[in-house]
């Protein structure tokens, strides 16, 4: 998958992603499979039909960090509900961690990445101490989320393959969308907007408010306005005379 945006002349420029190796667009998909997969057979030798144990132990959840296990606020992460969940959120993170490694290092890319993850599921739990009714939650996708539009928001011109419109506002887009359909969720039971999310359900399906709207929209949110404090300061005229006039003052001394 690739960006591409207008050259000096009209022109389309295009940019390839990162390849594989040691970096964290490749760690991060690799520790997202290697979780799931290791799981999975774990609990198949052991005779269990599914992962609804280690959900309950590692999801995300305002009665789980009331009792003190504030690990949830991590595993949660890594923790997928099917593979196709897993396919998404791993794909996405490699195309916005590899995007993101042209202006970051690793750490700064994975060190965002938990800021949008962790800020995100500390929206879900509070929203989920007002509405009991909110499921607890299990993936990466706040995270993921946080990484795509702090890239969209330092390349607001770029354009997605196959998609006409700009990263700005495909970024809008995400947001406005993910707090609507946040808000339409039926458990919140808001008048008209709860009854539009009803309709909804029955048109397509209720798996449209099985996914944390509100994680998407928190980490977004989160990767859209912080992304520029994860650079590094660049020396200004100040910090430079600063330094001349330390080197001086050392050569002094000598």
């Amino acid at each position: 998958m690739m960006l591409s945006s207008d050259g000096g002349e009209g022109r389309k420029k295009w940019v390839m992603l990162q390849s594989p190796g040691v970096n964290t667009a490749t760690m991060g998909v690799l520790l997202m499979l290697s979780v799931y997969l290791g799981l999975s057979l774990t609990f198949r030798w052991a005779g269990e039909p599914s992962l609804e144990s280690i959900y309950a132990w590692g999801s995300l959840s305002w009665e789980g960090l009331t009792k003190g296990e504030i690990w949830r606020l991590f595993t949660h992460i890594w923790l997928h509900g099917n593979a196709t969940h897993l396919a998404v959120n791993a794909a996405l993170f490699y195309y916005a961690a590899a995007r993101l490694s042209h202006v970051l290092n690793n750490r700064r890319i994975f060190s965002l990445f938990l800021v949008c993850g962790v800020g995100s599921g500390i929206a879900h739990v509070i929203s989920q101490a007002c509405f009991p009714e909110i499921p607890a939650m299990i993936g990466a996708s706040g995270g993921v989320t946080g990484l795509l539009l702090g890239f969209f928001s330092i390349s607001p011109d770029s354009r997605m393959l196959l998609l006409n419109i700009s990263a700005r506002n495909l970024s809008k887009g995400v947001l406005i969308s993910s707090a609507l359909l946040f808000a339409m969720s039926p458990w919140l039971n808001l008048p008209l907007l709860a009854d539009l999310g009803h309709w909804l359900g029955s048109a397509i399906g209720d798996f449209v408010f099985r996914s944390a709207h509100l994680v998407h929209f928190a980490g977004g949110l989160l990767g859209w306005t912080m992304i520029a404090r994860f650079f590094p300061k660049l020396l200004t005229s100040d910090d430079l005379s600063r330094m001349r006039l330390e080197r001086e003052a050392n050569r002094a001394m000598r």
